[in-house]
């Protein structure tokens, strides 16, 4: 089957299969498992953008096959592709090692298909990957790149010039040369993400290379975007206002309509999964939010959502969601129990603010209030961490039935290129080990553990020390959680078992010589995927359900219905569902 064009996300390493590694805790925190194979969500605009304009569009998940099958070789599954043009993402940098060696696969197998690049990373890093990186073609920049590679597309199959493609980056005769980073639309309602095209691939091709995550089917989350951009200007992020305006050229957040991002939230109960909200509904201004909920409040949502705050909503607007929604959840990531700490971070927010907020959410009906701590931050050390692990296990002790739910991570393993702290680090406390695109992909090439990985130390911490405290942070946050009776005894003593071997394999890796590198393979059977938390801390879907079965099968029947026109055999099959949903 002959597509126009076939987006593929690549592991976070590509030889995972091949070396040992200790991943550490860095994908605690996420859906994903540690080679980060949840591709990410503008996949499904672009191809959207793609498909309305009548080309021919695959998504194949690489890291995802890669991990279920130990035996599937990307070289020879693309070799069996055919396509005008291959997409690698390259969005956040832990993708650099990945993304480098599919396109040098690409290219391998099919040297005469262009292979396209895009995302903040790629974005930031364009010139050094045009200019050092044969197996890139374009990279296309910014947030929002939907119409420009719809433009490229035309001039790739049409035979047209690359002069006139917003936000392109190529090289002609040898030189890289720059367009304009133009589109920069600061209203995003034209961008659509129709989980309907993923059931379409499925249906189309026969198979699951599509699934966003390894757990999607049994812990599915969808997410539901409602804008491009961000107020705040957190230290370390190179999604932060001062990052989207540099690499980006957005100056401004540009926001989803509310009636749009009510159409997309009705979308995703239809596949009965969780919605995850992208952005704080109460910025830039509450109205904003409380008009969604507004209209979400005759709609009869059943299914979880979760929303997310970058500061403490109010408990009216928090109450406003409670009336919306019967099943929500709020995330927050106040950094640091220290407020000084904390607002050096971009989080401009007291304790008692933020206590506020857990308290109005209780009042309003969340089902969970979900704290992220994060452990490699200006001016942090171990004093201040010991006080963050306090100010958490009091919070707990407020809230002992499972609503408060805490976290800590290292914030790794790279400081975000283009944030503030990568671009002034003596200024935000940082010393950095990589600058370039190659520094971050040698460290993933050559490193072992997730401390080699690392690309910074603090102004108070070393590597060594981030090490150390997350690991010790992770027992302590257990702990509390254990007497909380959120985790039990059972899963305590793994916790403390996977962090006490996750050290030793540390030190093995730091000595060397190829007995400790057996003796690194041989502990690496002993650890699981989460380290430092129960992976049931952070599932919405409820596992499984017979509903959530139902639901899908409906769906993709309506699908198949509307594929082959035959309202008869629609018709049967939703009747047969709908008795079991």
């Amino acid at each position: 089957m002959h597509d126009d064009i076939i987006f593929l996300h690549p592991p976070s390493i590509f030889d995972f299969r091949e070396r040992p590694i200790l991943w550490g805790p860095m994908n605690d925190l996420v859906p994903s498992k540690s080679v980060f194979e949840m591709y990410p969500i503008g996949f499904v605009s672009l191809a959207s953008a793609l498909e309305e304009n009548g080309f021919n569009v695959r998504i194949v998940n690489i890291a995802l096959r890669m991990l279920q099958d130990s035996s599937f070789s990307p070289r020879e599954y693309l070799s069996k592709m055919n396509a005008k043009a291959f997409a690698i993402d390259l969005h956040w940098l832990p993708h650099v090692h990945g993304a480098v060696e599919l396109a040098r696969t690409c290219k391998e197998v099919h040297p005469d298909v262009p292979v396209i690049t895009g995302g903040l990373s790629a974005s930031y890093y364009h010139e050094e990957i045009l200019r050092d990186l044969d197996s890139f073609d374009f990279v296309l920049r910014g947030d929002s790149v939907e119409f420009p590679l719809v433009d490229l597309m035309k001039s790739l199959t049409g035979g047209g010039e690359y002069e006139a493609v917003s936000n392109l980056s190529y090289r002609r005769g040898g030189e890289v040369v720059v367009n304009e980073l133009s589109a920069v639309p600061g209203d995003i309602d034209s961008f659509s993400l129709d989980y309907d095209l993923v059931y379409r691939n499925v249906l189309k091709y026969k198979n699951l290379d599509i699934l966003p995550f390894y757990e999607f089917l049994s812990r599915p989350i969808m997410a539901v975007l409602t804008r491009k951009g961000c107020d705040n200007n957190c230290a370390g992020c190179g999604g932060s206002s001062f990052s989207y305006s540099t690499i980006c050229n957005r100056n401004r957040v540009g926001l989803r309509s509310p009636d749009r991002v009510v159409e997309d939230i009705l979308k995703v109960q239809e596949y009965r999964s969780p919605a995850f909200i992208i952005g704080d509904l109460g910025s830039p201004d509450e109205e904003y939010g409380r008009e969604i909920l507004s209209s979400l409040a005759d709609k009869n949502i059943s299914i979880p959502i979760i929303f997310e705050f970058f500061n403490p909503p109010t408990p009216d607007f928090l109450q406003a969601i409670g009336d919306a929604v019967d099943d929500f959840s709020v995330e927050m990531s106040p950094e640091s129990g220290v407020e000084e700490i904390r607002n050096k971070t971009g989080r401009k927010y007291s304790n008692h603010e933020l206590e506020e907020a857990i308290a109005g959410g209780l009042e309003a009906g969340s089902n969970q209030f979900d704290l992220y701590f994060m452990i490699g931050l200006r001016d942090q050390d171990r004093d201040s961490v010991r006080t963050t692990i306090d100010y958490a296990s009091s919070l707990l002790e407020e809230y002992p039935d499972g609503y408060l739910m805490p976290f800590i991570s290292p914030y790794s393993p790279f400081l975000d290129p283009g944030s503030l702290g990568f671009e002034y680090p003596e200024l935000y406390g940082y010393e950095k080990y990589a600058e370039t695109l190659t520094d971050h992909y040698n460290l993933l090439a050559n490193g072992v553990t997730w401390k080699d990985f690392l690309s910074y130390r603090t102004n108070r911490l070393s590597k060594s020390d981030i090490v150390d405290l997350s690991y010790s942070a992770g027992i302590e946050f257990a702990r509390m959680k254990k007497r909380a009776g959120i985790i039990s005894d059972r899963k305590l003593k793994e916790i403390e078992d996977k962090i006490h071997v996750s050290r030793e394999m540390i030190s093995l890796a730091e000595k060397g010589g190829d007995g400790g590198t057996e003796q690194l393979k041989a502990s690496l059977n002993e650890l699981d995927d989460r380290l430092t938390i129960d992976r049931g801390e952070l599932d919405w879907a409820n596992a499984f359900s017979p509903r959530r079965l139902a639901a899908v099968l409906s769906k993709g029947a309506k699908i198949y219905g509307k594929t082959i026109k035959d309202s008869k055999f629609y018709s049967r099959v939703t009747s047969l569902l709908h008795l079991f949903s």
